[in-house]
Order: structure tokens, then sequence, then C-alpha cells
């Protein structure tokens, strides 16, 4: 008897794109291993760091229950690491729009020691009770301008279109 391996809980023949899917996740995995800060960092500070997170997450909506540390670490766990980036690409696209201050955009490169681990999460805690921050969390992104040529051409594309306008699109195009 064969024995079946499941990869993030897909078998290869459950779909012609889990293959695809489970090549993507570990893409995605190792993508955030290695943006994950290193250095020396104490059990209290990543805790103060988590402490700030847990008050966070609401805000994007999920559930304030990631776990606190037991110990010491050198490297962060790609999990946390993912949410922080989260709160980063937020906090950019936040400062972008000026509903905050450019000294409040998170940046995992400034994550070197104990001293920015506690500065972060005094940021991150301060966002937290930032009500135009959440109140921008709440609003739909506007569209940039690339965004909205792709959705045009998009709703297009189940239209049939005469010659006549084929060749139009294709002289704007020139």
């Amino acid at each position: 008897m064969a024995t079946e391996i499941i990869i993030a809980g897909r078998s290869p023949e459950e779909s012609p794109l889990a293959e695809d899917l489970n090549e993507a996740e570990m893409t995605d995995e190792m993508n955030y291993e290695a943006m994950s800060p290193e250095g020396s960092f104490t059990m209290n500070s990543m805790n103060a760091l988590v402490k700030a997170t847990n008050k966070l997450l609401p805000a994007f909506g999920q559930a304030p229950d990631y776990p606190t540390f037991d110990a010491d670490v050198s490297k962060f766990p790609t999990e946390f690491t993912r949410i922080l980036a989260m709160f980063s690409a937020a906090t950019n696209d936040a400062a972008e729009m000026e509903v905050i201050d450019p000294e409040m955009v998170i940046s995992l490169d400034a994550i070197t020691d104990d001293r920015s681990l506690k500065m972060l999460a005094g940021r991150v805690d301060a966002l937290s009770r930032n009500k135009d921050f959440k109140k921008f969390l709440k609003e739909p992104m506007p569209m940039k301008e690339e965004e909205e040529v792709s959705g045009a051409e998009t709703a297009m594309e189940g239209e049939e279109m005469t010659d006549e306008q084929m060749d139009a699109m294709f002289m704007e195009r020139m």
C-alpha cells in the first residue's frame, strides 16, 4: 500500500492548481523567513511587542491572540514577521495618504535590538489608539491609475468588440 504525502492539507490530485499553490505558499514562507528581524531579543521586550500587536490586530479584523514568548529569541518567527509586515504596509500607505505622521511608519529593518523593539512596541501601541489610522484601515483603498486601466480592460473582456472598436483600441495603443 502506497503512502500519500499531503502538503498544507492538500494532496496533489485534489486540483491541478494544488501543486502551484503549495509552491506559492512555500515561496511566501521563505520570503517572510528572509525578512525576519535577527538579533538578541529578550523575552520581556518581545512580549511588550506582542502585547502592543494584540491591541492593533482587531483593527485589521484579526483576533488578538498572538502568543507570548517564553524565552529570548534571536530571530522572529515567520508568522510574527508576517503580522509586522502587514502593519508596515498599512502604515506606509497611511503615511503616504497623510493619515499618520511618517515617524509612525513601521519598518522591519529598524528592528535590531531590545531598544528598537521597545520603540516599535510603543509605536504599535500608539497606532492601536489612533482613531484616524483605524478609520483609514476600514476605508477601501483608492485605486491607483494602473489598477483602473486594468479594471477597465477586464470589464471589456466579457463584451464582444466590433472590428471598428478593435481597430480603434489598437490605434489608441500605438
